[in-house]
């Protein structure tokens, strides 16, 4: 091997573990941009030749924020509702004074005090890591800009970056566009199949809920969302804790409403949907999405429980295309 050859491969090495070092802090919202700019690169493709690139680029991503600040606006406001109300000291609960009550009298121990002073440690302990919680919210705020100015760059410049990776990749080109063709159907059947089923599985599942009065409705709509994003959990445990509040509220009638709704209307629009819009040809095991999100979620984050799927869909079809071109069968 000749030296130059040599020194090439050990540039692009090094190079290649520095940038990964530089990208790896902000993996999880370069991921996040990439995902939001594929899925709305065919409104891009529409827009850019009525109003151009730049500004086509820049609604949709205005458009996003708008859509996204609303629902997370929401859901902070109905998590945090009930934040003033909460006790500043155990001994301002009512269960707890009966409790406290009991025992001063059975045993003749005040445990007051005792509670009073494991909370108080509890509140330095919090406060200690106030500064780690602003840490971590300024790489928060980093993240979200730049994920924001990544999402615009890849709608507008995608199609170039698409061919600077063709043009560099050393494979022949038909092998290339069978397997950019192939990724992006592996990919939408994972976004429709995974991520679109789940959302309106958890929607109609809240439908239920909000009609029946459960408190924080809007909340556990959200969660059950992304619950049902994850094969065998799905909004059971959402819609047996509001079976059970019922119950334990005297409201028998509405439980058993409850139950009726989740096993016909629910489970009806999960199976109606998946039918309608995964090919089960291209559709990936409930096992190996089950995989993909617990395997992406500790590794990435939050994020993981889109992409995981998706890059378990992208290996099995790139593998398939090798094996098909190369003939590895």
């Amino acid at each position: 091997m000749k030296a130059r050859t040599v020194f090439a491969a050990t540039l692009v090495g090094v190079l290649a573990w520095l940038s990964v070092l530089v990208v790896r802090p902000f993996l999880t919202y370069v991921l996040g941009a990439m995902l939001l700019a594929f899925v709305l690169r065919p409104a891009q493709r529409r827009l850019a030749p009525e109003i151009g690139p730049r500004l086509s680029a820049l609604a949709l991503v205005t458009l996003t924020v708008v859509l996204f600040v609303g629902p997370v606006g929401l859901f902070l406001r109905v998590a945090l509702a009930d934040v003033g109300n909460l006790p500043t000291s155990v001994s301002d609960l009512p269960t707890y004074r009966s409790i406290e009550g009991v025992v001063e009298n059975v045993v003749g121990i005040r445990i007051g005090a005792r509670f009073d002073q494991l909370l108080g440690s509890f509140t330095s302990a919090v406060a200690e890591r106030s500064s780690g919680l602003a840490s971590a919210g300024i790489h928060f705020t980093l993240g979200i800009l730049l994920l924001l100015f990544l999402f615009y760059y890849l709608l507008r410049d995608g199609g170039t970056l698409v061919r600077w990776a063709k043009n560099v990749t050393p494979l022949p080109r038909d092998v290339q566009d069978n397997l950019y063709a192939e990724a992006e159907e592996a990919t939408w059947a994972v976004l429709k199949g995974h991520v679109l089923v789940a959302s309106i599985q958890g929607f109609v599942s809240g439908l239920g809920l909000i009609a029946l009065g459960i408190p924080n409705a809007e909340f556990w709509t959200v969660v059950m969302m992304f619950l049902a994003m994850i094969p065998i959990v799905g909004v059971a445990p959402v819609l047996g804790g509001a079976t059970i509040y019922l119950v334990a509220d005297g409201r028998l009638l509405g439980a058993t409403l409850l139950v009726v709704y989740g096993m016909t209307v629910v489970a009806v629009t999960d199976d109606y949907l998946r039918a309608l819009v995964i090919d089960k040809e291209s559709s990936l095991h409930s096992g190996v999405v089950l995989l993909g999100v617990f395997g992406a979620a500790y590794f990435l984050g939050a994020i993981g429980i889109f992409v995981g799927p998706i890059i378990l869909a992208l290996f099995k079809e790139t593998i398939e295309v090798f094996s098909e071109y190369y003939d590895l069968e």
